[in-house]
């Protein structure tokens, strides 16, 4: 009965590492420095290169789409 039990939650915690990848897949990608990368990275990317040059402050970049 408890090895049904581990395999039930393993199954479960599957799934749920496969959602979350799959809803992390879907995000809108754009290329930046010659690479195409999700904006979420690209975010992180330029967040980190202002913050070594302004080392007291802790950024936060938003990269979105405008529309009209």
């Amino acid at each position: 009965m408890k090895n049904k039990l581990r395999f039930g939650i393993a199954i479960v915690g599957l799934i749920g590492v496969a959602s979350l990848a799959a809803c992390g897949g879907m995000g809108e990608e754009m290329y930046y420095k010659g690479e195409l990368r999700p904006v979420t990275e690209v975010e992180e990317i330029i967040a980190d290169e202002l913050e070594v040059e302004n080392p007291g402050m802790d950024l936060e970049v938003n990269i979105y789409t405008e529309e009209d």
